[in-house]
């Protein structure tokens, strides 16, 4: 296969194509680019064009690589991913530029981002850029800087440091509390909605966090529940009198001060998962990742103190 000519369109089609061809599906790679499932897919039918091949079979509801795809892939994603790293590790010398970073949705919306401030504030010449995604990130191929995981720790070719551990426990209105009589009765939870996040960490089941809270309680769970895809909906749904949602105590620190939640039974789980900051091992050094994560352990320490 014969590349064209580089121009900026095709170096853009090839990042576009890795990214599709890592996640089979343009539009999950829409999402992590941060454009439309049409230009994703303009961007990769220009490039078949240029190229004189096709590079993915497309089929109802998904898409496959054919052997002209797969060959490619295998060519350009390590340079390409070496080239656009290195730019941006030329970039990383000082305190300045634009630092990615991506974190879980619940735990930027709930935790990160009341405190972000102070971390734009202390370092100005940082343009601070952040999204949001439950699951992992591909850092050959994503320029990221850093992710914060809600894991095990342990990323094969990555370096983690640990920020802190989680417990958890349910919650819900004072008003259902009463209505089903739940108050220190943590048995009566069978007559109830539950309410579950279904991406409670990367490539978690949907009732994974209920019942991993239930089996260490010796709890029976109903078999109705609602499903949500983000921790912070199903704590909505519960401030909303739906059910029960499963509470991480970073997450609901305000709803409980605000008595919109309250805990019917203190049974606190401590969580088989903890929040780690992720890097490439050549980054766990970069000046801007340090001053993150050090920010992070201050902000930690901070709130631990209170």
């Amino acid at each position: 296969m014969q590349l064209p000519k580089l121009t900026g369109s095709v170096l853009s089609g090839l990042h576009c194509f890795l990214i599709a061809a890592d996640q089979m599906s343009f539009t999950r790679a829409a999402e992590v680019l941060c454009l439309t499932q049409s230009a994703v897919s303009h961007k990769i039918k220009n490039l078949e064009d240029s190229l004189g091949v096709k590079l993915f079979i497309r089929q109802p509801r998904k898409v496959m690589l054919t052997d002209e795809g797969k060959r490619l892939k295998a060519v350009v994603a390590q340079n390409f991913g070496d080239i656009a790293h290195e730019i941006r590790d030329l970039k990383t010398l000082e305190l300045s530029g634009d630092f990615n970073v991506s974190a879980p949705p619940t735990f930027a919306q709930t935790w990160l981002m009341p405190r972000i401030k102070s971390f734009i504030d202390k370092y100005p010449a940082l343009r601070f850029h952040l999204r949001t995604r439950n699951d992992l990130i591909d850092f050959q191929t994503e320029i990221f800087d850093c992710a914060i995981y809600f894991g095990h720790g342990k990323y094969a070719g990555l370096h983690s440091e640990k920020l802190m551990d989680e417990s958890m426990l349910p919650v819900c209105t004072h008003e259902y509390a009463l209505r089903y009589n739940l108050y220190d009765r943590p048995d009566n939870l069978v007559m109830c909605m539950l309410l579950h996040d279904a991406a409670p960490w990367a490539r978690a089941g949907r009732n994974d966090e209920w019942q991993y809270w239930a089996q260490r309680q010796g709890i029976i769970l109903p078999e109705v529940g609602c499903t949500f895809d983000r921790s912070d909906l199903a704590l909505q749904a519960a401030e909303r009198g739906i059910g029960v949602a499963m509470g991480r105590m970073s997450f609901v620190a305000e709803q409980l001060a605000n008595e919109r939640l309250v805990i019917p039974f203190d049974m606190p789980v401590k969580s088989p998962l903890s929040y780690y900051v992720v890097c490439r091992q050549d980054m766990k050094s970069s000046p801007r990742v340090k001053a993150f994560q050090d920010w992070l352990a201050d902000e930690i320490a901070s709130n631990t103190s209170m």
